[in-house]
């Protein structure tokens, strides 16, 4: 199967995109980040120091969500170890770009930082079963095995 060329001729601007937990805006959210990792190992035969292919394993998805002072929906998952979804809708000045949404997501840990001079901070580390991006007209579940 052929690569399909893939467009990236969109801009996202962060002041007008939103991040939504179960379908509601996280006010006072200053930023999202975000990993996927894949268990990959190499595939030798023996006999023969070149690599013969990639066998990839398990995925990993984790984040962090920076909010300004508290964001208690978070501090209630977090205690009563309830699973979430996260959408974020990306946009620019005018029209949505695109959207990445992130199922089964669990708060893993919670870290608070104050500044005299600044705004109480509140850092939510997550992580999810699963993570799929739609960005123009090409969508990528990141879970899915190829061919299957």
């Amino acid at each position: 199967m052929p690569l399909m060329p893939v467009k990236s001729t969109f801009m996202a601007a962060a002041n007008v995109s939103n991040v939504k937990c179960d379908g509601d805006v996280i006010k006072g959210l200053q930023s999202i980040d975000f990993k996927i990792m894949k268990r990959r190992e190499n595939v030798h035969a023996i006999g023969i120091h070149e690599r013969l292919g990639i066998h990839y394993g398990d995925m990993y998805v984790t984040g962090v969500l920076r909010v300004r002072s508290a964001y208690p929906k978070f501090d209630k998952y977090m205690g009563d170890e309830k699973s979430f979804q996260l959408v974020t809708e990306l946009k620019d000045q005018t029209s949505s770009v695109g959207k990445i949404t992130f199922d089964e997501c669990y708060i893993e840990s919670k870290s608070f930082s104050m500044e005299v001079n600044g705004t109480a901070l509140t850092e939510y580390a997550f992580t999810a079963t699963r993570i799929r991006q739609e960005m123009g007209d090409t969508t990528i579940d990141f879970g899915k095995i190829p061919g299957v």
